[in-house]
């Protein structure tokens, strides 16, 4: 007797397959569960065996999923061997005119953990001294060193004031003089966060083989805002 393939055609038709999701499709499902109220603040979440099952997927990408989730403050208490919970105050709950602000360090964060999940890494940041995308960074880097991702490529291009302008800050009416103690002071802090910047994300060349590419461009301005 000649068993068939599962794919085989049936009736003239091939069998529908279901597309494999990514951890990205499951962080994104979850995400929305949480943001509209489906998982309330203080409730488990599913085990990632009913996880796995309900996507379709492995429990690495399960694993994946929830990391993302942690990140950006969404659950609370993971570990092993007992299901995540959801935070009791979310921050994606709120949104809209209404939504209290958040710090940069805050908001920031969690998006930065989301965009080193991809294979290919892009950030364009537009700075002043580039401290909040320094801090912003260190719990991807954490999760590389750690071996729970791994991005094939990450790209990262900085746009920053140029050390020769006079940065739009307030000053004395007869002039900052020669010597401005505040310029200075910036322009140092904007050099000693470059070289921090620089040499954390080249080194995951040489400790985790990951190509690995820096730029900065000086502006003839003073950003106005954050990008």
């Amino acid at each position: 007797m000649a068993v068939e393939p599962e794919n085989a055609a049936v009736n003239g038709r091939k069998k529908a397959q279901r597309p494999q999701s990514s951890h990205h499709d499951v962080a994104d499902e979850l995400r929305s569960r949480i943001t509209s109220g489906v998982l309330r603040p203080g409730q488990r979440m599913p085990t990632q065996a009913e996880l796995a099952e309900e996507f379709g997927v492995e429990r690495g990408a399960v694993r994946q999923a929830l990391r993302i989730l942690r990140s950006e403050h969404l659950l609370t208490d993971m570990s092993k061997g007992s299901p995540a919970t959801v935070a009791r105050y979310a921050p994606g709950t709120e949104s809209g005119p209404e939504a209290p602000p958040q710090p940069t360090t805050v908001a920031l964060a969690p998006r930065m953990s989301s965009a080193f999940g991809a294979p290919h890494v892009e950030i364009d940041a537009l700075c002043l001294t580039s401290v909040s995308l320094t801090l912003a960074m260190s719990e991807p880097l954490r999760e590389i060193h750690a071996g729970r991702i791994k991005p094939a490529r990450i790209d990262v291009r900085v746009l920053l004031p140029s050390g020769r302008i006079e940065l739009a800050f307030p000053a004395p009416v007869e002039g900052p003089g020669e010597d401005d103690p505040v310029h200075r002071n910036w322009l140092e802090q904007r050099n000693a966060q470059g070289q921090v910047l620089r040499h954390n994300l080249l080194a995951l060349r040489g400790t985790h083989g990951i190509d690995v590419h820096v730029a900065f461009r000086a502006l003839p301005f003073t950003p106005p805002v954050k990008l």
